[in-house]
């Protein structure tokens, strides 16, 4: 028997290893094994099992077996090929970012004989091996236990021992799990049983209690349930009447709640039963359908899904909501858990080890069948997969920037259709894409027309930044009009949110005397100011100086911060109203001051009257009690070389707005621009969504552009910056020659936008097709299987930076 192994390792394909004989019992698809790679040792997971010997080679065998059940089910591996396949990369990597790290053997358990055991008169063969071996070996895994007694299956014979009491099973203990003492009743005649516990009441009272359950207890449940002591159940287990062992304490995950408010009853408007209605009539029907949810912001589109995910449920199928990013998570975790308690788990890289490896256990063993996380939370091992849902689908978060790099809106579609469940993606500003599906019959649209709250949209005020008066260079430019704006909210007890999309004091130190403005020597960009840190850090290697006193190249007291970050604007802020409660979120503040669900919390209870913010603001919060947004500077993103800055900046500035006037009270909106004839922030200020959809998506047509081609960007990366651009003409050379290249555009090679980034050059080449499968199955015969380290391929990329 042969095993093909997806490693971690960025290999073309699976390499194949010889299934020892004390291993076939456990190899399956799905689960991990351990083998050799060179000379070093490495864990993959099993794709498939097969008597087909590799010819050419000498095939290695596996040195072990990890787990007892797969990790993995058949559903994910098949999306793990199709992850592969479709985005061009190394199967093993796939693999991995399907798997929390540091998971441990999945249903492995620690054997060790009893003293009954160790006296016991012989047994069958098989039994007597399994004794002697664990004589030999004291506390060992199932998976080393079968490796010693290869004939025998282990599992029968240990399930037999276990029964007489001649064997003691209990969990292998994880790193940072806490344990319990835990009890369930033996097998046995009820009525002998409590005979046998004489007159001790609460000894029968705990065995009533186990048999009513019907599943194990932790002594301190039976304990506070029944009165019985520990002492008690102590007596009961060494009359062979109970069974005692350990089992992993549950974790609280109680930080992700924002407070502990009861949720109102919430009545659906007409339109949201309506949607409602079509999404139930889909899970009724049992197979693959794909909706977006669509609708202006506030419009209540949470409550709907929220609903079909409790429909689901009903039906006994599991459901996953996804959100863009972990600072989404703790407002949507507080909702679902108020309706599916501990049904509901949290997978997200924020977990700690013991509860992200909680979280994922409860999911794989079916005790939790609604997962809520960030994108990896596609992969969770759920069974019986009814609902997907995609919260803020345009959001390009969705989108994996390191390998593999796939898209987890599009896999989410993928999953739903090969699981015959139902996808929603929900936005108020539908991605292109999305939007191009639906014209295609691709999704049906489910649009919801009605506000929540007092029902207006904001009113959208512009300020035309050219005709202000001219500030001091680089600082924040806070206008007459937004300073009043501010002023009147915060007069009416009203909260106000402020964007300022990027992080630090200023995107840069000049010295006004020689020029110097302290690049990055690896990146070959300016440096941010961080000035409550006192140090200037590259945003894109991370790596930070301190705060020179003078310019290091003239020795002149001159340097002057350039341009304005979230610091700088909280310093104004202060400057203008001195005493308002003011916050930031962003990255920085939110590392330094503690968690992003602390600082929503003290917004959301008042104490805060000013949230100032980079993007983070702008998504899926709801404050009633905000009155006014406020946007400093519009023109951030539309100068990006990228062709989808145009769509970022509406949705920001769209999203933005709908953080207004959630409640009872009117919401504005303050966009300051020097473009404000620029049909984005036109379409974001008159809420005209169809305007500004006509708008890009003839620019995307005349220019030939996703959604109306499909593309693929190569990056190459090389210290040598003359070797990084040949790479790409090799690879160019060989698509002009290649027959099956006709109909494919190709652009460069060309200096990347960031042209040096940690350390290394940046060329790219960016290729689109009509055909995606055409684009990829060319890509794949000029290029082979193997890229290299120094060449990154990403389809349908998201990022041209």
């Amino acid at each position: 028997m042969f095993a093909d192994l997806a490693l971690p390792l960025p290999l073309p394909g699976a390499l194949t290893y010889a299934v020892p004989e004390a291993f076939r019992a456990l190899a399956q698809p799905g689960v991990r094994a351990r083998v050799q790679v060179g000379k070093r040792r490495s864990t993959g997971v099993i794709l498939a099992l097969h008597e087909t010997a590799p010819v050419g080679f000498e095939v290695r065998p596996l040195l072990e077996v990890i787990d007892q059940a797969p990790v993995l089910t058949a559903e994910l591996l098949e999306l793990a090929r199709f992850t592969a396949d479709y985005y061009l990369a190394p199967i093993g990597e796939v693999v991995r970012a399907m798997l929390p790290s540091d998971l441990p053997p999945w249903g492995d358990q620690r054997v060790w004989l009893t003293d009954q055991g160790a006296m016991a008169l012989p047994g069958t063969p098989a039994e007597n091996a399994v004794i002697e071996a664990l004589r030999e070996s004291g506390r060992v895994s199932v998976a080393q236990l079968q490796a010693r007694v290869p004939g025998a299956s282990v599992a029968r014979v240990l399930e037999d021992l276990r029964v007489a009491g001649r064997v003691a099973v209990g969990e292998k203990r994880a790193r940072g799990m806490r344990y319990s003492p835990a009890v369930e009743l033996a097998p046995g005649d009820r009525e002998a049983q409590l005979v046998a516990c004489g007159r001790s009441e609460p000894a029968k009272e705990a065995l009533r209690y186990l048999a009513a359950l019907g599943r194990p207890a932790s002594v301190s449940e039976v304990q506070r349930e029944t009165g019985a002591s520990p002492a008690v159940l102590k007596r009961l287990a060494g009359k062979g009447l109970l069974r005692q062992f350990t089992q992993p304490e549950r974790i609280e995950l109680g930080h992700h709640r924002l407070s502990d408010r009861v949720r109102p009853s919430f009545e659906l408007r007409s339109d949201q039963e309506g949607a409602l209605a079509q999404i139930d009539g889909a899970l009724a029907a049992g197979t693959f359908a794909s909706f977006l949810l669509a609708g202006m912001t506030g419009a209540g589109k949470t409550e709907v899904y929220l609903q079909a995910a409790a429909t689901a449920l009903r039906s006994g199928r599991s459901t996953i909501l996804l959100v863009p990013e972990i600072a989404l998570v703790p407002a949507l975790a507080r909702d679902a858990r108020e309706r599916f308690g501990d049904d509901l788990a949290l997978l997200h890289s924020g977990l700690g080890t013991a509860e992200r490896q909680q979280e994922w256990e409860r999911v794989r063993s079916g005790g939790a069948r609604v997962v809520l996380g960030p994108r990896s939370a596609l992969f969770a091992p759920v069974e019986n997969l009814g609902l997907i849902v995609v919260d803020e689908e345009q959001d390009p978060a969705y989108k994996q920037e390191t390998a593999p790099r796939y898209h987890g809106r599009d896999l989410a579609l993928v999953r739903a259709r090969a699981a015959g469940a139902v996808a929603v993606l929900v936005s108020a500003t539908p991605s292109l894409e999305t939007r191009f599906n639906v014209e295609h019959g691709k999704l049906t649209e489910v649009r919801l027309v009605t506000r929540a709250g007092q029902g207006a949209l904001p009113e959208g005020i512009l300020v035309d930044l050219r005709e202000g008066k001219p500030g001091k260079a680089g600082a924040v430019n806070f206008s007459e009009r937004l300073i009043a704006e501010l002023d009147a909210a915060i007069t009416a007890g009203a909260q106000s949110i402020l964007l300022r999309n990027r992080r630090g004091y200023s995107p840069m130190l000049l010295c006004r005397a020689c020029g110097e403005d302290l690049r990055c020597p690896d990146c070959g960009l300016p440096r941010t100011f961080h000035r409550k840190e006192r140090r200037l850090i590259c945003h894109y290697c991370g790596v930070g100086v301190p705060e020179p006193a003078v310019c290091p190249t003239c020795s002149t007291d001159a340097l002057e911060p350039i341009g304005a970050g979230t610091e700088r604007v909280e310093e104004q802020f202060r400057e203008l109203f001195p005493g308002v409660a003011v916050e930031v979120l962003d990255r920085d503040t939110v590392r330094r001051q503690g968690s992003v669900s602390a600082v929503l919390e003290r917004f959301a209870r008042g104490e805060v009257r000013v949230l100032i913010g980079t993007q983070m603001v702008s998504k899926g919060h709801h404050f009633p009690n905000v009155a006014l947004t406020g946007v400093l500077a519009a023109d951030s993103y539309l100068g990006f070389p990228d062709f989808r800055a145009v769509e970022r900046t509406y949705s920001l500035l769209t999203q933005l707005a709908g953080r207004a006037g959630r409640g009872e009270r009117p919401g504005r909106i303050v966009i300051q621009t020097y473009h404000p004839d620029h049909y984005a922030i036109r379409a974001a200020l008159e809420h005209d969504d169809a305007g500004f959809a006509r708008e890009e998506m003839r620019f995307r047509r005349l220019f030939h552009y996703p959604p109306y081609t499909r593309m693929v960007q190569l990056l190459a990366r090389h210290k040598d910056r003359s070797r990084a651009e040949a790479r790409l003409g090799e690879i160019a050379t060989r698509l002009q020659n290649h027959p099956g290249a006709a109909g494919i555009r190709v652009l460069g090679p060309a200096p990347a936008p960031f042209e040096r980034l940690r350390g290394e050059w940046r060329f790219q080449l960016l290729l689109r097709a009509a055909s995606g499968a055409h684009l990829r199955r060319v890509l794949k015969e000029i290029m082979g299987e193997k890229h290299g380290a120094d060449l990154t391929v990403d389809v349908d990329p998201y990022q041209l930076l």
